[in-house]
């Protein structure tokens, strides 16, 4: 069976849907099968799977792709569907064209329609009884069947606190990772971060899977932080490690609220070992996955309009736009575009290590 992992932070804007895209092409790129599964209403990973990055795209007109794709491709509400109402659905999940590529990346789509379920969800949660007892169980299926064939489910999910889909996949995955950005208010989200699982296992601690119920795993680890978008050169200000003075000195606060956090998740043996951390990562400083930097608004903007991941940019690409090179070593953007896609292939590795 595939690693179930998912990717959250209750703090939005962290470069979480840019993560979970970046890695499904890193690890496809190394002959692993994918499967990603958007849980955000907002849909952006959905978005970037179907290549879409115009309004005319996006359009709700008949003859759009949008809704040509909405037409053909399951979305994680009639997934989820077919699970717990049983729910017949002709549709497949989108395939990802990855030419001269043994790997795989196929997508649960997004829906806009998730939060209706979000409610209905949350409703036979806090009522039951005996003919809704299984709902949970049958909601980890939908997820736990599928990740059979494949080597890895990403699963994107809203930054809400209160999402009871959210809780249900936390609470269904083998492990999950919470992207950071160097933020007074990411810093904040890593501090709170315990509460959040706090109020998920006290809802849904009543459908904790036992040797005679079906229910949630509730075994989920928590594999540490990626940290995004952090500077590693600014105006000279750069210390022996490479990284701007602000950027090093936030990465440090922030190891140690999740050192506070682990407090939390070892109580509850919702977490890996330093010992585990250092195999699975090892040269990264437990629980600091990765520290993906130099990451340019620029390349992220003609990535998005372009429709491809990050470390897929080539310089016939990026010669439609001005004074952007990522071939010249001289260039700021040869540096960035090295070391982001460094930061994320290095990280689709080393998850492999995950036993």
């Amino acid at each position: 069976m595939g690693k179930i992992i998912v990717f959250y932070n209750h703090k939005g804007g962290v470069g979480k849907t840019t993560l979970v895209h970046n890695l499904s092409f890193a690890l496809a790129d190394m002959g692993k099968r994918v499967l990603v599964v958007d849980a955000d209403p907002q849909m952006n990973l959905t978005a970037a799977m179907y290549g879409l990055s115009t309004a005319m795209e996006y359009s709700l007109d008949e003859d759009s792709k949008w809704m040509d794709h909405v037409d053909k491709y399951i979305s994680i509400g009639e997934h989820i569907n077919t699970y717990l109402k049983s729910n017949k659905c002709e549709k497949c999940f989108f395939k990802k064209e990855i030419p001269d590529n043994e790997g795989v990346i196929d997508c649960i789509s997004g829906s806009i329609n998730l939060t209706e379920m979000e409610s209905d969800l949350y409703s036979i949660i806090k009522n039951k009884n005996t003919y809704t007892e299984e709902i949970p169980h049958m909601f980890e299926l939908s997820i736990r069947e599928p990740a059979n064939e494949y080597d890895f489910v990403l699963i994107d999910t809203s930054p809400s606190s209160s999402s009871i889909v959210n809780g249900m996949y936390i609470m269904s995955c083998d492990y999950f990772i919470t992207p950071v950005s160097p933020t007074f208010f990411s810093l904040q989200a890593i501090d709170n971060l315990s509460s959040v699982l706090q109020n998920w296992i006290n809802i849904l601690g009543e459908y904790q899977s036992t040797r005679g119920k079906r229910g949630l795993s509730f075994n989920p680890q928590f594999l540490g932080i990626a940290v995004q978008l952090a500077k590693r050169f600014n105006s000279g200000a750069v210390n022996a490690t490479g990284y701007s003075k602000s950027a090093e000195s936030w990465i440090n606060d922030v190891n140690e609220s999740v050192k506070r956090f682990l407090q939390f998740a070892n109580k509850r043996n919702m977490a890996i070992s330093k010992e585990e951390f250092s195999n699975i990562f090892p040269g990264s400083v437990p629980f600091v996955i990765e520290k993906c930097c130099d990451f340019t608004p620029k390349l992220r903007d003609i990535a998005e309009k372009e429709g491809v991941p990050i470390i897929l940019l080539t310089q016939e690409i990026c010669k439609a736009y001005k004074n952007v090179d990522i071939e010249k070593k001289s260039s700021q953007y040869c540096r960035a575009f090295k070391s982001i896609s460094k930061s994320y292939r290095e990280m689709a590795k080393n998850l492999t290590n995950l036993t």
